[in-house]
């Protein structure tokens, strides 16, 4: 039952965002030169999206000719089908979105990376109420709380379940926001839940069993053991945007990787940001570790999620990899 639900629901979205494809006309003309622009962007708020907002408020997309239009939210996949419809020109989603969107020929492509994620640095783990419970195979049964129903954390954790003999339907998924998983642990509410930084640090700082990076252990699996580090989110625009306004996205990545180096440079500031714009206790953002950001991806990054996707059964052809990835101006 369940996972005729979200099966539901991931075909809606998709059967929407073909809708779209279909009767949206490209209305952004071609142009020869870029100077500068507006861009409509839309990102989930956490610790790998604060390049973006250091960005903003540093004044570094301005310094770079961007004037950007910022929309915060937490559903992905909405994200991806107002960028078909046009509302944004850049938005922020996962790699198996990606791939999701290109088998239904949607004509998207990834302008940056954002977070990678690996064993020493993770950063999706999976956190239990009971710290009895140490492997996988004890899920089976629980209630887990997710930030989302679709996307790179479900689709990981559900590969990984079924590597360890649980499928879907012997867990339970509830759409919980990272900032009150901690809360949803202690009254009992799920058992287990999968939380990105700076959140994991806080729902750790409570006491809860914190495991692993549940990304990472999938990519691993997928690959054969020959990747080792995971892309956790990913920047797309539509491909005739970024073919016609290639200095915006060179801005765009140009502006990014600068909010990176301040971030590292300056890692207390970047901490005490991250607790202000997050609104997360000072004596857990003191200590949190920072992401492994970077702007950087190669096609062939792709292919492990093919892989796990393929597995869940989200997609059931091989993208193109090396059309999914922007290959500069």
């Amino acid at each position: 039952m369940q996972r005729a639900r979200w099966c539901r629901r991931v075909m809606n979205v998709l059967a929407a965002v073909v809708l779209l494809v279909a009767g949206c006309g490209q209305d952004t003309a071609p142009r020869d030169g870029w100077h500068s622009m507006t861009l409509r962007v839309a990102m989930f708020p956490a610790g790998n999206s604060l390049p973006v907002h250091v960005a903003i408020t540093d004044g570094i997309f301005e310094r770079n000719g961007l004037h950007v239009e910022l929309t915060e939210g937490t559903d992905l996949p909405v994200f991806l089908a107002a960028l078909v419809k046009n509302q944004y020109d850049v938005v922020m989603t996962v790699p198996t979105l990606v791939l999701i969107g290109a088998e239904k020929r949607i004509d998207l492509q990834i302008i940056s990376s954002l977070q990678r994620s690996s064993r020493e640095r993770p950063n999706a783990v999976w956190i239990t109420r009971d710290p009895s419970i140490r492997s996988l195979e004890q899920l089976k049964g629980k209630t887990i709380a997710v930030p989302s129903l679709t996307g790179i954390i479900v689709d990981s954790l559900v590969y990984l379940l079924a590597r360890h003999g649980v499928d879907r339907g012997d867990v339970t998924f509830v759409q919980t926001p990272f900032p009150t998983m901690g809360d949803q642990l202690a009254a009992g509410n799920v058992d287990a839940a999968v939380a990105t930084i700076p959140f994991s640090s806080a729902i750790a700082a409570r006491g809860f069993a914190v495991h692993d990076d549940v990304v990472v252990e999938a990519v691993r699996d997928a690959s054969g053991g020959s990747v080792d580090v995971a892309i956790t989110t990913v920047w797309i625009a539509m491909r005739r945007f970024a073919a016609d306004h290639p200095g915006a996205v060179t801005a765009w990545r140009t502006s990014l990787a600068e909010a990176i180096d301040s971030l590292y440079r300056n890692q207390p500031q970047a901490r005490a940001t991250m607790r202000e714009w997050l609104k997360i206790p000072a004596a857990v953002a003191e200590h949190a570790p920072l992401p492994d950001w970077t702007v950087d991806l190669k096609p062939q990054e792709l292919a492990p999620y093919i892989t796990i996707s393929k597995q869940v059964g989200t997609i059931t052809t091989d993208p193109d990899v090396n059309a999914l990835v922007w290959p500069g101006p």
